[in-house]
């Protein structure tokens, strides 16, 4: 898959320049909170003594939080803005930003004990990615990704209503993009979430909102053991061990 890397920056300069056009849509990732929380957390567990890369770190919060537990960390973007606001508001601390094409990556093979994203892989094509984070690790060191997927029909209906949200060359994830993954690590864990919890958006703002997002990511758990059912998830959490 051909990336428009000019494309990608442009599109992502301009959201930290002048906002975030997903406003409307960020309501939703409340509904799959339980699932980033457990990606965060997996993510500061790995972290602890660690040298440590944020693939696409945005303007740089969770890559400076890191650097009190990792023993180095780095975080790269393809937008020289959001790199920008990173290095003014975090550079005096052990953090380290650069400006960087996620598919051809300037570090030393073997630099990383973990490498971390979050809606970094679907902007890349997936077999150069997984070429260039499995090049940059350790033996045994770990990648975890916080990823959408692309197989709901409704979702991919909603998106299709919504292009000023993307750009034009996100792909969310699909079942041939795992398939590329094992070829390049040796163990590739999947968790699914997100798919009647997404109703209790509704009632985010009600005192029974909370409860109720608890009782359908339960119930999205279990319909998840019926075969089929992960193909309709909105969102993975991606543990790859080399």
């Amino acid at each position: 898959m051909n990336i428009d890397i000019d494309a990608e920056r442009e599109f992502h300069n301009r959201r930290f320049a002048e906002g975030d056009s997903r406003e409307a849509q960020l309501k939703y990732y409340w509904a799959i909170q339980s699932g980033a929380d457990r990606y965060w957390s997996t993510v500061r567990r790995l972290s602890a003594n660690a040298d440590v890369l944020e693939y696409g770190c945005s303007t740089g919060e969770r890559t400076n939080e890191l650097s009190m537990l990792a023993r180095s960390v780095h975080g790269i973007d393809i937008s020289d803005v959001a790199i920008a606001r990173a290095t003014d508001q975090f550079g005096s601390s052990v953090a380290k930003f650069q400006v960087m094409d996620a598919a051809n990556m300037s570090f030393a093979d073997g630099s990383f004990d973990l490498v971390f994203g979050s809606g970094i892989i679907h902007h890349l094509d997936t077999r150069r990615s997984m070429q260039e984070i499995s090049r940059v690790l350790r033996p045994s060191g770990s990648a975890v990704f916080w990823e959408p997927l692309g197989a709901n029909p409704l979702i991919n209906l909603y998106r299709r209503f919504t292009p000023d949200a993307r750009t034009e060359d996100e792909h969310p994830l699909l079942t041939k993009d795992f398939t590329i993954m094992r070829e390049y690590f040796r163990t590739v864990e999947v968790s699914h979430h997100g798919l009647t919890s997404l109703a209790a958006v509704l009632l985010r703002k009600s005192s029974v909102g909370v409860p109720i997002r608890a009782a359908l990511s339960w119930l999205d758990q279990t319909l998840f053991l019926v075969p089929g059912a992960k193909d309709l998830a909105w969102y993975s959490l991606l543990r790859l061990t080399k």
